[in-house]
C-alpha cells in the first residue's frame, strides 16, 4: 500500500489507483503521483481546454512556443497522441515506444506526464502504457549493467527530425543520470527493436561494438520490463495518467489496425509549485 492508502500497482510498490468515480482535484492527484509514482484515475471529463486547464493547475506547463515552436511538430502545451497513420510520425504514431523519461533527447525538464483518454476503442493490451519503477529497478540492477551506465553517457541519434528539430542531426551524448534537484535517476531512452518499423531514435553504447551494445540494451530492457517494475496500463475512456518522470520510464505497445486510442498529453514542471512533495524550491536572484 502506498502511504494515502491506495493499492500499489507493482510488486515493488510502486504506483496507485484511484476509482472513487469524482472528477479529480489537481493538487490531490498531483500528491498522490509524487508519492508513488504514477497515479490512475478512472472516469474522468476533460474537454481539451478543461484537460489544459488541469494540467496548469499541477505546475508550471512545459510549451514549446517561440524560438521552440517548432519542436513536436509544433503542438505547443498539449500534445495529440492520437495514432496517426500519417507517414514518418513516430511518437504520435501507432507503433510501439521503448521505454525511455520525457526530456532525454530535447534536454527539458519534465517532472510529471499528464495522460487523458479522450477516446478508447477496442483496445486490450493494443496502445498499453507502460511505466517503470525506474529507481527501484537502478537500485537493484545487476553490476554488469550498472558499470556501462557508470561511465556516464550514453550516445544518441534523433531520427524523427520533425519532432527533434532542436538537436544536433548527427549522434550526440546525453549523460545517463540526471537531478533537477529532486531526486536523482536515470536519463535514458532504450533503442526501437529491430521489428518496429520505424524509429524515433537510435541509441548506442561508444566506444564498444554495435553487438555489446545491443547485448547491453537487450539485457537492461529485460531487467526494466520485469514484472516487479512494471506497470501496464491499458487504457479506458476517461482514465487519467499522472506520472512522476523523475522516478519512471515509460513506453508505450503498438496498435493494432482495428483499434483506436486518443490521448491529450501534457508535461509539467514543479520549480513554481510550493508545497509540492519534493518539489525544487524557487532560488534567489542573490
Amino acid at each position: 500500500m502506498t502511504q494515502s492508502g491506495f493499492a500499489s500497482l507493482t510488486p515493488s510498490g510502486f504506483g496507485a489507483l484511484w476509482n472513487e468515480g469524482t472528477q479529480a482535484e489537481p493538487r490531490t492527484v498531483r500528491d498522490l503521483a509524487l508519492e508513488s509514482g504514477v497515479a490512475v484515475v478512472k472516469d474522468q471529463k476533460f474537454t481539451e481546454d478543461a484537460f489544459r486547464e488541469f494540467v496548469s493547475g499541477l505546475g508550471d506547463k512545459v510549451s514549446y512556443d517561440d524560438d521552440d515552436e517548432s519542436i513536436g511538430y509544433g503542438f505547443t502545451d498539449i500534445l495529440h497522441l492520437d495514432g496517426t497513420r500519417e507517414e514518418g510520425k513516430v511518437i504520435t504514431g501507432r507503433g510501439g515506444l521503448p521505454l525511455h523519461t520525457d526530456g532525454v533527447l530535447l534536454g527539458t525538464q519534465v517532472d510529471l506526464i499528464v495522460l487523458f483518454a479522450a477516446e478508447a476503442r477496442e483496445l486490450d493490451a493494443d496502445g498499453a502504457t507502460l511505466v517503470c519503477d525506474q529507481i527501484t529497478a537502478w537500485q537493484e540492477l545487476p553490476d554488469d549493467l550498472r558499470a556501462v551506465l557508470d561511465r556516464g553517457y550514453l550516445e544518441y541519434l534523433a531520427t524523427e527530425r520533425g519532432y527533434f528539430t532542436s538537436v544536433p542531426e548527427g549522434w550526440y551524448r546525453i549523460p545517463t543520470f540526471r537531478d533537477y534537484g529532486r531526486v536523482t535517476s536515470l536519463n535514458l531512452a532504450l533503442p526501437f527493436q529491430a521489428d518496429e518499423a520505424l524509429a524515433s531514435w537510435e541509441v548506442r553504447v561508444p566506444d564498444v561494438t554495435a553487438e555489446e551494445s545491443e547485448r547491453f540494451f537487450a539485457d537492461l530492457r529485460a531487467h526494466l520490463l520485469s514484472e516487479r517494475y512494471l506497470h501496464e496500463h491499458r487504457w479506458t475512456e476517461g482514465d487519467l495518467v499522472v506520472i512522476d518522470n523523475q522516478r519512471t520510464l515509460h513506453g508505450r505497445r503498438g496498435l493494432a489496425d482495428r483499434t483506436s486510442r486518443k490521448l491529450l498529453r501534457g508535461q509539467v514542471t514543479l520549480e513554481a509549485v510550493e508545497g509540492a512533495p519534493g518539489a525544487i524550491a524557487k532560488r534567489s536572484d542573490s
